[in-house]
């Protein structure tokens, strides 16, 4: 499972790298537009081209380097998040509200809903609508594990 400081270090080096080829792509496009001008004038041209297009294609896969350690990241925060739920469900005896667990985890309610609404299209949890019409989230692995550790007891 990662760490908090994993899925920061892969945010900043996705910066760093976003930063990076911004600067390498614009350089890279410098030289090739100077060596095509150059071509236009001289027949000395090759130089800048030469070393404008490997300067060009290490921003591009820099860039796309940058975009893989971004959804790197995403993905391990998504992780983390799913897992405080899925902790604070076994707290609950395996009921939560969409508002308990952003209370709870400091979640909005819309990325709560979207973690619990995965995790019923998964089949893992099951939606259930009171009386009063409020809905909660069921998770039956939880709610029986804990009813046969009290019965262990």
């Amino acid at each position: 499972m990662g760490t908090p400081l994993e899925g920061w270090l892969r945010r900043a080096g996705s910066l760093l790298f976003r930063a990076g080829s911004v600067l390498l792509l614009a350089v890279g496009s410098g030289l090739i537009l100077y060596g095509m001008g150059q071509r236009i004038d001289h027949d000395d041209w090759q130089e800048p081209l030469s070393i404008g297009v490997p300067v060009f294609a290490l921003g591009a896969a820099a860039w796309f380097c940058s975009g893989r350690l971004a959804a790197s990241a995403r993905q391990a925060r998504a992780r983390r998040m799913e897992n405080r739920i899925l902790r604070l469900a076994r707290e609950r005896f395996g009921r939560l509200t969409v508002i308990e667990a952003a209370v709870e985890t400091g979640l909005t309610a819309a990325e709560t809903e979207s973690i619990l609404r995965g995790l019923a299209d998964g089949g893992f949890v099951e939606i259930e609508v009171n009386e009063a019409g409020v809905m909660s989230y069921r998770f039956p692995e939880v709610i029986y594990s804990s009813r046969g550790e009290r019965s262990a007891l």
